[in-house]
């Protein structure tokens, strides 16, 4: 150890005997303070990523909507037609109006969900329904979608049965 000591010190005093080049002795550097604008350009980069990862990332990674919830709407009953309240009281023997029996109740006509975009990605296809963004195996409403075609939709029906929507039908 004493070793290493003697040549220290011997290194120093033949810096302090050797007679100066003619230039001056240069000034010690001084390290600048941080800060400034780099944590600002740090900060800024942070939020772009966020900003692009929040826009970008469903799209990217194929994320589904959930499925759509449709709320059924309650029954309300008609009051009668302003005729029928002001008509004579008929005879219990007289056979009620003739109707139209071609056409079904207005009750038990089906309501078909409205095809009105599809959005086609081969990985992950999605199409809007009743305003609603839907993918394969969710549901509209009674119906489950089945397949998403470049222009249609097939649904199935509570019964087993299918139907192909197609855009603006």
């Amino acid at each position: 150890m004493s070793l290493i000591n003697d040549a220290l010190k011997r290194a120093r005093e033949t810096q302090r005997n050797d007679p100066p080049s003619g230039a001056p002795p240069l000034p010690p550097v001084e390290s600048r303070a941080r800060g400034g604008a780099g944590w600002i350009l740090a900060l800024a980069a942070i939020l772009f990523l966020a900003a692009a990862g929040l826009i970008l990332g469903p799209a990217l990674f194929g994320r589904k909507s959930p499925p759509a919830v449709t709320a059924k709407a309650p029954e309300i009953s008609a009051p009668p037609p302003a005729e029928a309240a002001l008509a004579p009281a008929t005879n219990a023997s007289t056979p009620p109006p003739a109707t139209n029996t071609n056409q079904p109740p207005a009750a038990l006509v089906e309501q078909l969900p409205k095809l009105q975009g599809v959005i086609f990605n081969t990985a992950n296809p999605l199409a809007i329904v009743n305003g609603h963004t839907v993918g394969v195996g969710d549901r509209v409403g009674d119906f489950q979608v089945k397949q998403i075609l470049k222009s249609s939709v097939l649904i199935q029906r509570p019964d087993g049965s299918q139907k192909t929507l197609t855009i603006g039908e």
